[in-house]
C-alpha cells in the first residue's frame, strides 16, 4: 500500500469508527452487514472476503498500523479482514457537571486564577 492508499484507507476508516459511534444505522449495519457499511465509506471488498468485526479490544492498545495490515491483507486476498471498531468507553459518554465545566474552559481555573501569581499583579 503507497503513502496516499493508506491515508485515504485511515481516513475512511476513520469515518466508519465515527459513524459507528454516533449514527444508530451506522451500529446496525456493523452488525447485520459490514460490506455494506465498508462500501458507504468507499472501502470496498469483494463479497467472499469474509468481515470479522472485532468490537472491544481492551486489552489492545489502538493501533492503526495493525488496521492497515488487515485491510491490505483482505483486499489482496490473504484472509478475512479483522475489522477493529473500538467500542465507547462509558466514561467517554458522561455528562461535565457545571464546575467541571468551568474548570477546563480554556484552560481557566474557576476561582478566576489564569496563571501564577506572581504574573497577575
Amino acid at each position: 500500500m503507497d503513502p496516499s492508499e493508506r491515508t485515504l484507507f485511515i481516513t475512511a476508516y476513520g469515518r466508519l469508527v465515527a459513524g459507528v459511534w454516533s449514527e444508530p444505522e451506522q451500529e446496525r449495519l456493523l452488525g447485520t452487514d459490514p460490506h455494506r457499511l465498508l462500501a458507504e465509506h468507499d472501502l470496498l471488498l469483494p463479497p467472499e472476503v469474509p468481515v470479522v468485526v472485532v468490537r472491544d479490544a481492551q486489552h489492545m492498545d489502538p493501533d492503526i498500523d495493525v488496521q492497515v495490515r488487515a485491510w491490505a491483507d483482505a483486499a489482496a486476498g490473504r484472509g478475512p479482514l479483522l475489522l477493529y471498531v473500538p467500542a465507547l468507553d462509558e466514561l467517554d459518554e458522561q455528562e461535565l457537571s457545571e464546575h467541571e465545566l468551568d474548570s477546563v474552559v480554556a484552560g481557566v481555573d474557576p476561582t478566576g486564577a489564569c496563571c501564577c501569581p506572581c504574573c497577575c499583579t
